[in-house]
């Protein structure tokens, strides 16, 4: 990173700096800052028609009271709210904040754009939920992007940055990562993503630039101890990461940046680095430690920003229509069971359903409990699960399927749902026969589920016409295929013309 900066321009003036860094104590000159305190977390986002992304202050008749861009108070009409999501990715700078720049002319802030747009894509196809702190060239400061991450709680938030400054030869990528100083989940993060991504880029055989800053590190001020980035100071209790791939100011580097290919493979570095950190405990590497220094930023100051106009004049109300419908049955059953509010929330972006992405364990423990009760669950102080965290906003419904005996999770000692697995399809033929007690079966002349504990269940919901073949000649279930949230939909919609008369009371999945 081009230290000690806030995702300004103009980071190659410290690439004196960076030589002299030898140990953890940096002090240089001080800088008249701005310290902004951040506002209470927001009500969601909502994402207008021409992209901005805006936190919601109070949801009202009519629209929504929002913060701006440039941190005013301000309303829209219309627009694609968002409660809450797993990812948030926030490309840096923007507008006339351009970031580094190449020799090339290639700009970082566009270059940012364009790799958290690839990394969003790749996450989505994975199955989660993301949101983009911008999506198009508007200037942000960083106090409302971190604004925007704490409005939707997300399990990870990391502001994507390239470089600029370093002077150092390397026959390896300058690759750093920083994360918030007492957060080990942040550190935990930045460690894995510094290994993704300088493993993903060291295919390409250049000569890259480094600091004595490659590698996870965390910055902390002198006076106070805090973070000093905003983006990490400004997100207390979410897990913050910022990645530096490389260095722009490297001409080698941006012209490398500039291949579309490139980019691609930053991104998917970056979103399987995410993948890794919520399904695994990789400790992740390269830390470096705690650096201290003596400087002062303005960290998030919205000074001299201008706000673009909201939305257009003609706007209409109500929120824009799901952008990525799927052809056949899907969408009449996408639309009917959002239109019963069964959708709520679950969304994997603004106005997006993800039809083809994998169905995640918690996405269906709140559908499947919308469907069964008119009444939403209770918030839940604890959970019976190691791995669902109470505090998050569909864990009542995880706790709520497990009450009706629908699932008791993943795995014992200790118990676990695995939420963020993927439900297979012998999965979904179990928990459709539970949630709908279907009844009854006969031989489906399957060839690949003799022998598979969920045999019983997909006979049952194969006779019923809730699941069905996923190839034929010979004829084929697929049990360990994931479901898609399209196939779940349809499958729940085709499931819910036969209601339970009763609570079911079944086991374990």
């Amino acid at each position: 990173m081009a230290l000690l900066r806030t995702y300004r321009a103009g980071k190659s003036a410290l690439c004196g700096l960076l030589a002299a860094v030898v140990a953890s104590q940096l002090a240089v000159g001080p800088v008249q800052a701005q310290d902004i305190e951040p506002g209470p977390p927001g009500n969601g986002v909502v994402v207008t028609e021409s992209g901005l992304v805006l936190p919601v202050l109070e949801i009202q008749d009519g629209g929504f009271r929002v913060t701006t861009p440039c941190r005013r108070e301000g309303f829209v009409s219309s627009g694609a709210y968002l409660a809450g999501v797993d990812v948030v990715l926030d490309p840096g700078h923007g507008g006339s904040e351009t970031g580094a720049v190449g020799s090339n002319g290639l700009s970082e802030k566009d270059l940012n754009l364009a790799v958290a747009r690839m990394a969003a894509t790749e996450l989505r196809a994975h199955g989660y939920s993301v949101l983009l702190t911008r999506t198009t060239d508007v200037r942000m400061p960083v106090i409302v992007r971190s604004e925007i991450a704490r409005a939707v709680d997300p399990y990870v938030f990391v502001s994507i940055h390239h470089n600029g400054g370093a002077v150092s030869r390397s026959s390896n990528p300058g690759t750093e990562t920083y994360h918030q100083a007492r957060n080990p989940d942040s550190a935990r993060l930045a460690g894995i993503l510094y290994e993704r991504i300088r493993e993903a880029l060291s295919q390409y055989d250049i000569t890259w630039r480094f600091t004595g800053l490659r590698g996870a590190n965390a910055v902390v001020r002198q006076r106070d101890g805090k973070d000093l980035y905003g983006i990490l100071q400004y997100t207390p209790g979410l897990t913050s990461v910022i990645t530096e791939a490389a260095y722009l100011s490297n001409p080698a580097e941006a012209r490398l940046l500039a291949d579309p290919e490139v980019q691609e493979t930053e991104a998917l570095a970056i979103a399987n680095g995410i993948i890794e950190y919520l399904t695994t405990d990789s400790p992740g590497s390269g830390y470096n430690g705690a650096l201290v220094t003596s400087r002062r930023l303005r960290s998030g100051s919205p000074d001299g920003c201008v706000d673009p106009p909201l939305e257009a004049e003609s706007s209409p109300q109500g929120a824009p229509r799901r952008q990525d419908a799927t052809p056949g049955e899907e969408v009449p059953a996408i639309d009917s069971l959002a239109s019963q509010g069964v959708l709520r929330h679950t969304e994997c972006g603004p106005a997006l359903f993800c039809p083809g992405g994998p169905m995640h364990r918690w996405v269906m423990a709140v559908w499947l409990v919308r469907i069964l009760e008119s009444d939403e669950p209770e918030p839940i102080q604890i959970t019976r699960f190691a791995d669902v965290d109470a505090s998050k906003w569909w864990a009542p419904y995880v706790e709520r399927l497990a009450a009706l005996g629908i699932t008791q999770g993943c795995d014992t000692s200790p118990a676990r749902f695995c939420p963020h697995g993927y439900v297979r399809r012998d999965q979904m033929a179990t928990f459709a026969v539970r949630a709908f007690q279907l009844e009854g079966g006969q031989a489906d002349d399957y060839t690949d589920t003799v022998g598979n504990p969920h045999s019983t269940n997909i006979k049952v919901a194969t006779t019923a016409g809730v699941v069905g073949e996923c190839a034929t000649d010979p004829l084929r279930y697929c049990p360990h295929q994931p479901v898609s949230r399209a196939e779940a939909a349809a499958l729940l919609h085709r499931a819910a013309n036969i209601l339970p008369t009763d609570p079911p009371t079944s086991s374990a999945d």
